[in-house]
Protein backbone atom coordinates (compact mmCIF):
# COMPACT_ATOMS: atom_id res chain seq x y z
CA UNK A 1 0.00 0.00 0.00
CA UNK A 2 3.09 1.92 0.82
CA UNK A 3 4.68 1.73 -2.42
CA UNK A 4 1.41 2.53 -4.64
CA UNK A 5 1.01 5.91 -2.48
CA UNK A 6 4.68 6.26 -3.08
CA UNK A 7 4.38 5.59 -7.06
CA UNK A 8 1.38 8.18 -7.25
CA UNK A 9 3.87 10.66 -5.29
CA UNK A 10 6.41 9.81 -8.11
CA UNK A 11 3.88 9.95 -10.65
CA UNK A 12 2.79 13.17 -9.89
CA UNK A 13 6.35 14.04 -9.35
CA UNK A 14 7.61 13.55 -12.80
CA UNK A 15 8.07 14.98 -15.85
CA UNK A 16 4.85 13.42 -17.44
CA UNK A 17 2.17 15.52 -18.56
CA UNK A 18 -1.02 16.08 -16.46
CA UNK A 19 -3.54 14.06 -19.30
CA UNK A 20 -1.04 11.11 -19.45
CA UNK A 21 -1.70 11.04 -15.76
CA UNK A 22 -5.13 11.57 -15.78
CA UNK A 23 -5.87 8.82 -19.01
CA UNK A 24 -3.98 6.40 -17.18
CA UNK A 25 -6.19 6.28 -13.69
CA UNK A 26 -9.45 7.32 -16.19
CA UNK A 27 -8.40 3.69 -18.06
CA UNK A 28 -7.89 1.78 -14.96
CA UNK A 29 -11.38 3.25 -13.87
CA UNK A 30 -13.52 1.96 -16.85
CA UNK A 31 -11.14 -1.49 -16.45
CA UNK A 32 -12.08 -1.79 -12.33
CA UNK A 33 -15.68 -0.54 -12.65
CA UNK A 34 -16.21 -3.66 -15.52
CA UNK A 35 -15.87 -7.14 -14.97
CA UNK A 36 -12.23 -8.13 -15.37
CA UNK A 37 -12.26 -10.64 -18.53
CA UNK A 38 -14.18 -8.82 -21.03
CA UNK A 39 -12.97 -7.82 -24.56
CA UNK A 40 -13.76 -4.12 -23.70
CA UNK A 41 -10.95 -4.21 -20.65
CA UNK A 42 -8.38 -6.22 -22.75
CA UNK A 43 -8.75 -3.94 -25.67
CA UNK A 44 -8.15 -0.82 -23.11
CA UNK A 45 -4.87 -2.47 -22.00
CA UNK A 46 -3.89 -2.86 -25.40
CA UNK A 47 -4.73 0.99 -25.92
CA UNK A 48 -2.84 1.74 -22.49
CA UNK A 49 0.34 0.36 -23.94
CA UNK A 50 0.13 2.05 -27.49
CA UNK A 51 -0.90 4.98 -25.55
CA UNK A 52 1.94 7.01 -23.65
CA UNK A 53 -0.02 6.89 -20.46
CA UNK A 54 1.10 6.52 -16.61
CA UNK A 55 0.22 2.50 -16.07
CA UNK A 56 1.43 2.77 -12.45
CA UNK A 57 -1.74 5.42 -12.17
CA UNK A 58 -3.96 2.76 -14.29
CA UNK A 59 -3.19 -0.29 -11.78
CA UNK A 60 -3.69 2.48 -8.89
CA UNK A 61 -7.08 3.38 -10.36
CA UNK A 62 -8.16 -0.50 -11.24
CA UNK A 63 -7.52 -1.57 -7.81
CA UNK A 64 -9.52 1.47 -6.10
CA UNK A 65 -12.31 1.22 -8.54
CA UNK A 66 -12.76 -2.61 -8.43
CA UNK A 67 -13.54 -2.54 -5.16
CA UNK A 68 -15.88 0.14 -5.49
CA UNK A 69 -17.50 -1.98 -8.20
CA UNK A 70 -19.07 -4.53 -5.55
CA UNK A 71 -20.66 -1.86 -3.82
CA UNK A 72 -21.95 -0.04 -6.89
CA UNK A 73 -23.38 -3.55 -8.84
CA UNK A 74 -26.84 -3.58 -8.25
CA UNK A 75 -27.09 -0.05 -9.97
CA UNK A 76 -25.01 -1.62 -12.58
CA UNK A 77 -27.27 -4.03 -12.86
CA UNK A 78 -30.32 -1.58 -12.90
CA UNK A 79 -29.11 0.74 -15.56
CA UNK A 80 -28.20 -2.32 -17.85
CA UNK A 81 -32.03 -3.39 -16.94
CA UNK A 82 -33.09 -0.39 -18.07
CA UNK A 83 -31.34 -0.36 -21.17
CA UNK A 84 -31.47 -3.72 -22.44
CA UNK A 85 -35.32 -3.96 -21.85
CA UNK A 86 -36.22 -0.81 -23.13
CA UNK A 87 -39.23 -0.25 -25.56
CA UNK A 88 -37.91 1.47 -28.71
CA UNK A 89 -34.63 -0.65 -28.26
CA UNK A 90 -36.05 -4.01 -28.78
CA UNK A 91 -35.23 -4.46 -32.43
CA UNK A 92 -32.32 -2.98 -32.47
CA UNK A 93 -30.73 -5.54 -29.29
CA UNK A 94 -31.99 -8.36 -31.39
CA UNK A 95 -30.62 -7.47 -34.00
CA UNK A 96 -27.32 -6.21 -32.36
CA UNK A 97 -26.85 -9.70 -30.78
CA UNK A 98 -27.66 -11.93 -33.76
CA UNK A 99 -23.98 -11.01 -34.91
CA UNK A 100 -21.91 -13.98 -32.27
CA UNK A 101 -18.86 -11.18 -32.05
CA UNK A 102 -21.37 -9.15 -30.08
CA UNK A 103 -22.54 -11.90 -28.02
CA UNK A 104 -18.66 -12.77 -26.79
CA UNK A 105 -18.42 -9.03 -25.80
CA UNK A 106 -21.22 -10.50 -23.31
CA UNK A 107 -23.03 -6.95 -23.50
CA UNK A 108 -26.75 -9.47 -23.22
CA UNK A 109 -25.36 -9.47 -19.25
CA UNK A 110 -27.33 -6.53 -17.45
CA UNK A 111 -24.13 -6.28 -15.15
CA UNK A 112 -21.46 -5.70 -18.03
CA UNK A 113 -23.83 -3.30 -20.11
CA UNK A 114 -24.70 -1.23 -16.72
CA UNK A 115 -21.24 -1.05 -15.88
CA UNK A 116 -19.89 -0.59 -19.31
CA UNK A 117 -21.99 2.30 -19.24
CA UNK A 118 -21.84 4.25 -15.89
CA UNK A 119 -18.16 3.57 -16.08
CA UNK A 120 -17.68 5.73 -20.02
CA UNK A 121 -19.73 7.80 -18.32
CA UNK A 122 -17.78 8.47 -15.16
CA UNK A 123 -14.43 8.56 -16.83
CA UNK A 124 -14.65 11.24 -18.62
CA UNK A 125 -15.61 13.77 -15.30
CA UNK A 126 -12.99 11.86 -13.46
CA UNK A 127 -10.37 11.91 -16.10
CA UNK A 128 -10.87 15.91 -16.11
CA UNK A 129 -11.17 16.37 -12.73
CA UNK A 130 -7.48 14.61 -12.13
CA UNK A 131 -6.11 16.89 -14.65
CA UNK A 132 -7.21 20.08 -12.79
CA UNK A 133 -5.85 18.41 -9.54
CA UNK A 134 -2.55 17.43 -11.34
CA UNK A 135 -2.01 20.93 -12.66
CA UNK A 136 -3.23 22.29 -9.00
CA UNK A 137 -0.94 19.72 -6.79
CA UNK A 138 2.07 21.13 -8.99
CA UNK A 139 1.15 24.77 -9.22
CA UNK A 140 0.92 25.26 -5.44
CA UNK A 141 1.81 21.99 -3.53
CA UNK A 142 4.94 20.41 -5.22
CA UNK A 143 7.28 23.17 -4.01
CA UNK A 144 6.21 23.04 -0.63
CA UNK A 145 6.71 18.90 -0.38
CA UNK A 146 10.04 20.13 -1.67
CA UNK A 147 11.11 22.49 1.42
CA UNK A 148 9.92 19.95 3.97
CA UNK A 149 13.85 18.51 5.22
CA UNK A 150 12.55 15.02 6.11
CA UNK A 151 11.75 14.33 2.63
CA UNK A 152 14.70 16.08 1.51
CA UNK A 153 17.03 12.99 3.50
CA UNK A 154 14.67 10.80 1.62
CA UNK A 155 15.38 12.02 -1.33
CA UNK A 156 19.21 11.97 -0.26
CA UNK A 157 19.21 8.19 0.85
CA UNK A 158 17.60 7.25 -2.69
CA UNK A 159 20.03 8.80 -4.10
CA UNK A 160 22.83 7.26 -2.17
CA UNK A 161 21.70 3.68 -2.50
CA UNK A 162 21.16 4.47 -5.93
CA UNK A 163 25.17 5.69 -6.74
CA UNK A 164 25.93 2.83 -3.91
CA UNK A 165 24.52 0.03 -6.36
CA UNK A 166 21.85 -0.58 -3.21
CA UNK A 167 18.62 0.66 -4.91
CA UNK A 168 18.60 -1.70 -7.59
Amino acid sequence: MIRQVLKIFKALNSDEKPWQLSLGLAFGGIIGLMPLWTPHNIFLLFLAFIINLNFALLLVGFFFFSGIAYILDPLFHEIGLAVLTSEGMQEFWNSFFINPIFLFDRLNNTLVMGSLLFSLAASVPLFFLFNLFVRKYRLHLQGLFDKIPILKSLKLAKIYDTVSGGGR
